[in-house]
């Protein structure tokens, strides 16, 4: 079966992949672009209106941040066949939009609200046309090859235009976009920008900043919700290894001491501010602090879980935005990347990661029901919660129940489980494989070798020991590109092949399930769209059951689905 789904894995994706660069290509305005469409018609082999960010339902748009899981795509392709067409593509596209389709100082016009109309040569843009990332995490390796500069730029903007107040690292989930440095193309209302160059608008080191810190919880100015969040330290954490320590220390902001050069230092700061948030249970909150929003309308402003649920819950509770326990672990998987990459300098980035996934075991699984209790972060449940206002957690009569256990904890769990053989994350990710009816993937030994060389309370083993073998469901009723992944990573971690074997039954359910009569991957309504995430998935696969290092692959970011149930 191996090699034969190998090939079928790989001439999948390879024609999937093809039909995309023919049919996708900018060819709708005055001016073509190597820039591709977000979502195409296989049949008629053109773009479609498509908008996957609240930007505009009616344009055809090439949105380059929705398609960071294509550009990786093109890059595994080269990589596992070869063929370097496929990553020349990607370069292609990476340099023309950070050459044409950024702001003054390098910022890109790419997220939420913002995105290239195709057919207008133009920017179409939503509520003011903000910048905005939330659980995107660019392909920084291939934006580093294409232009490190503007790959530095942008992390730089980025900080820049979304930090309001360095010292406390207030920040928001929107940013302000300068003047578009480029005359050839125009805006969506038809207005034309002057020529700025880079160096216009260039940035002085952003990373010399004093920072306080302070309490959590503040009323800011800001939303400093950890979607956003995590893509800002991990664009830093990311411009750090990129960059590295020496050479550069001028222009990034090191401090030359081989250890807290500027990104860095400044990427810890912010994702300690979500372990600031942590009480009784160790689970951090979803953001770090309060801010005067809408609660029900313009006429009531103020801290939106305070509005809907602190007049009702009784006893000494803090009930903030920033203490409702809403888990994402696509966050935690960052984290460990970033610690697997900085080595020890992301030791910080494993532990934190390693924490919050046994909190979350710890105060509100319940194995039984392969399920998480909602909950405020003190512990206090939510469970059976009644919504009795109208306001941002839902509307009235709303009852909140469980967090489901999906594909995207067990992937996280089995990560951790590889990067630090931390038998909690592994007993959990055995749970959840079984409730999702994966079969047991077994029990490692009861020794306890690990060591914490560094004393900092991070474990790292890499030869897991099992005391009993997995035992995986042989015709698994699941079709989800994150148990491919989850059990990759198992198999990595062990190098069992029943755990490949596994996630090849899993892969197979998804080639049925996700193409088409032509052997296209398409969504619900036929679409081949950019941001699909299974290509990917199943090009790992591939070479999983080829024999090669997936390491050679870029590290997948997955997507942005949150889990269903909780607040």
């Amino acid at each position: 079966m191996g090699s034969t789904l190998a090939d079928e894995c790989l001439e999948t994706v390879r024609r999937h992949v093809d039909a995309a660069l023919t049919a996708g290509r900018d060819r709708y305005g005055e001016r073509e672009t190597p820039l591709l469409a977000d979502a195409i018609d296989p049949d008629a082999e053109e773009a479609v209106a498509y908008d996957a960010r609240d930007v505009a339902a009616d344009r055809r748009l090439s949105n380059v941040a929705t398609q960071q899981e294509f550009l990786r795509t093109l890059v595994a392709l080269s990589r596992t066949d070869g063929d370097e067409r496929y990553r020349d593509a990607a370069v292609e596209i990476v340099d023309w939009f950070l050459e044409h389709l950024t702001d003054s100082r390098g910022l890109p016009y790419w997220g939420g609200h913002v995105a290239y109309d195709l057919e207008a040569d133009a920017l179409a843009t939503n509520k003011d046309g903000p910048h905005e990332l939330k659980f995107e995490y660019p392909f920084y390796d291939l934006f580093w090859e294409a232009d490190p500069k503007a790959t530095r730029r942008f992390v730089e903007a980025f900080w820049d235009a979304h930090v309001y107040d360095w010292a406390i690292l207030d920040f928001n989930r929107h940013g302000d976009l300068n003047e578009w440095r480029n005359d050839e193309y125009d805006y969506a209302d038809g207005e034309t920008s002057a020529v700025l160059s880079a160096a216009d608008g260039a940035i002085d080191d952003p990373w010399d900043r004093a920072y306080e810190g302070g309490d959590v919880f503040f009323w800011g100015d800001g939303l400093t919700f950890v979607n956003t969040g995590s893509d800002l330290y991990y664009a830093a954490g990311r411009l750090a290894d990129l960059a590295g320590d020496d050479g550069d220390e001028g222009e990034s902001g090191g401090d030359g001491d081989g250890t807290a050069d500027g990104p860095l230092r400044w990427a810890r700061n912010l994702a300690r501010r979500y372990v600031e948030t942590r009480q009784e249970t160790g689970i951090s909150g979803y953001q770090f602090s309060q801010h005067p929003s809408y609660c029900n309308g313009p006429e009531i402003r103020g801290d939106r879980a305070q509005y809907q649920f602190a007049p009702y819950i009784h006893g000494d509770h803090r009930v903030y935005e920033g203490t409702l326990f809403r888990p994402r672990p696509i966050v935690q998987r960052r984290q460990l990347e970033l610690g697997e990459r900085l080595g020890d300098r992301g030791r910080e980035f494993t532990r934190w990661a390693v924490e919050e996934l046994q909190a979350w075991r710890e105060a509100a699984y319940r194995p039984e029901r392969n399920e998480f209790e909602p909950m405020l972060t003190d512990g206090h449940s939510l469970e059976g919660f009644v919504v009795r206002r109208e306001g941002y957690f839902g509307p009235k009569g709303r009852v909140i129940g469980p967090i489901e256990a999906d594909a995207d904890f067990l992937w996280t769990y089995a990560t951790a489980s590889r990067t630090t053989g931390d038998r909690i994350c592994w007993r959990t990710a055995r749970d959840i494989a079984r409730g999702l009816d994966l079969g047991d993937i077994g029990a490692l030994d009861g020794a306890d070798e690990r060591g914490d060389a560094a004393d900092d309370g991070v474990v790292l083993e890499t030869n897991l020991n099992l005391e009993s073998g997995p035992d995986l469901e042989t015709t698994p009723d699941c079709d989800d590109f994150r148990a491919v992944y989850a059990l990759l990573e198992l198999h990595r971690a062990t190098g069992r092949d029943a755990y490949r074997d596994a996630a090849a039954r899993v892969g197979e359910t998804c080639l049925e399930a996700r193409t088409n009569d032509d052997g296209l991957f398409v969504d619900g309504e036929g679409r081949i769209v950019l941001e699909d995430p299974v290509p990917l998935a199943l090009l790992h696969l591939a070479a999983a059951l080829r024999g090669d290092d997936r390491a050679e692959l870029p590290t997948p970011a997955g997507d942005r689905r949150s889990p269903e149930g909780g607040v």
